[in-house]
């Protein structure tokens, strides 16, 4: 998920009549939340990065690799660093969506939440969006329930997918 300084306006309430105000900033510094989940877990492993170069990646993987025991699958968009070569683990596998179809990624429902956090807000620098973005994390990591709410799809709860 990008995420940067530029402000990301949504809609909000106001009484009739009454135009919403607010600020915006158009900012051109950008950072990335690399995230995996495990919906059936409720398990969560998030790294704020610089950018989204296929070394970057490449360390995510890596670090993923090492924490996951278990044979996983992750699903990914088309972003270049995903279609790039990388070296994988033994237990890991990965899945390439069809191009415009990130609804069908898990992990987009947390992004998701987490734009909502930060829209209609102006920042200062990335790091402000960085705090915010690690304190909005932060009820996910804790609470296994909630992730597992948020992004498990009924398809998802059977026990083999062939």
């Amino acid at each position: 998920m990008r995420f940067g300084l530029r402000t990301n306006l949504k809609s909000r309430w106001t009484p009739r009549g009454i135009r919403p105000r607010g600020d915006f900033k158009i900012g051109y510094q950008w950072g990335y939340l690399y995230a995996a989940v495990n919906p059936k877990e409720g398990l969560l492993q998030a790294w704020l990065m610089p950018d989204m170069q296929q070394n970057t990646f490449q360390c995510f993987m890596d670090d993923f690799s090492k924490n996951t025991q278990d044979e996983s699958l992750l699903i990914l968009d088309g972003a270049p660093c995903h279609r790039s070569k990388l070296r994988l683990a033994e237990n890991v596998s990965l899945m390439l969506l069809p191009a415009y179809s990130s609804e069908l990624n898990p992990v987009e429902r947390l992004f998701q939440e987490l734009r909502k956090t930060l829209s209609n807000q102006v920042f200062d620098s990335i790091s402000e969006v960085e705090d915010l973005l690690q304190q909005a994390l932060k009820p996910y990591f804790q609470n296994r329930q909630k992730l597992r709410q948020l992004t498990l799809y009924p398809w998802m709860k059977t026990e083999t997918i062939s």
